[in-house]
């Protein structure tokens, strides 16, 4: 494993090094945030746990559908369905592969993510008072972790303290469960969480995006998500697949689309934290080129040899062959 002092020469700062110059930046957070809150939260594909709890014949019928989007699997069934319904042609088949596929969905998420009570509180709090360094925060991740926090700091500015806090632009209201997103008005002294990939507890409606209102939970918000999921509504989420889908899934969402073209406007520095920018995610990397801004990327090294850091760095800066960019150890941001 590498040490500080090589890793120093090879450019790869401590945190604590870059944390002033960095402070008001925007912070980009992927898969490695989730990470340090729970192991168990990889995202490498809901799909395919979902997948590996489905026998041989409906794994052959969800998988004939070519794409990991649960959404679009869902329409097509029930679409289906209502075609069948007009000719007068049974849908029993159908009706049981929607009903897999719903429990299937909220049995995954029951089992990857976390319960609350569970959750280390002041391990959040920690890193909610690490969050209150930078101003907008974009993230990759679908859990309700970033969610929890962002409750933590509200709270805090609601009581008192020093803290700036965050809207989402879910603000109208829609009915008692749910929030209706709205972009019609800005929010003066508030910062801004954008979930660039959706969330658990966001909900396409007919027409509008929706978020579940604080109110309506209790402190289990994954029973309240799988319960919403019986009722016929999947969350907005884009967990996996190759970038065609994710841009794909993204058009369709209102929120998505303008999640992502506030990252691509935005001109402030960016710190990069908890993501390797794959090729899926290549719709990110396009929306942080668009504008010239300082970067700070971080690099997980682990176990990572010499020549696998500087790969690592050179891929980094042949994405953003126009900005200037600081490299810190991931292990350092949140442990600092």
């Amino acid at each position: 494993m590498l040490g500080k002092n090589e890793l120093d020469k090879l450019g790869i700062q401590d945190w604590s090094a870059i944390a002033a110059e960095c402070e008001g930046s925007d912070l980009l957070l992927g898969n490695g945030f989730s990470l340090i809150l729970a192991p168990s939260l990889h995202y490498n594909s809901l799909f395919e746990k979902f997948i590996a709890n489905c026998n041989s014949r409906d794994e052959g019928i969800f998988r004939s559908f070519e794409t990991p989007n649960f959404e679009f699997i869902l329409e097509k069934l029930s679409n289906a369905k209502d075609v069948n319904k007009i000719f007068g042609i049974g849908s029993s088949e159908i009706k049981d592969a929607i009903g897999c596929l719903k429990e299937g969905l909220i049995k995954t998420i029951e089992t990857v993510h976390p319960r609350w009570g569970k959750t280390d509180q002041q391990h959040l709090r920690r890193i909610a008072a690490k969050l209150d360094r930078f101003k907008d925060i974009f993230t990759l991740n679908y859990d309700l972790y970033l969610y929890r926090i962002i409750l933590i700091l509200n709270d805090e500015h609601r009581n008192g303290k020093k803290v700036q806090p965050y809207s989402d632009y879910f603000w109208e209201d829609y009915d008692d469960k749910f929030l209706r997103f709205s972009s019609s008005k800005e929010f003066e002294g508030y910062r801004h969480p954008y979930y660039l990939h959706g969330a658990l507890f966001l909900f396409r409606g007919l027409v509008d995006d929706l978020k579940l209102r604080r109110a309506n939970f209790p402190e289990e918000l994954i029973e309240v998500i799988g319960d919403t999921i019986r009722e016929g509504r999947l969350p907005l989420f884009v967990s996996e697949g190759t970038y065609e889908q994710k841009w794909r899934a993204i058009r369709r969402s209102h929120y998505l689309e303008f999640a992502l073209e506030k990252l691509k406007k935005s001109d402030n520095n960016l710190v990069i934290f908890g993501t390797s920018l794959s090729d899926p995610d290549a719709h990110i990397v396009n929306a942080i080129a668009q504008n010239k801004r300082d970067l700070a990327v971080s690099i997980h090294i682990h176990t990572k040899s010499r020549d696998e850091v500087v790969s690592a760095k050179y891929r980094i800066r042949s994405m953003f062959p126009r900005h200037q960019i600081s490299f810190f150890r991931a292990d350092t941001l949140f442990d600092s």
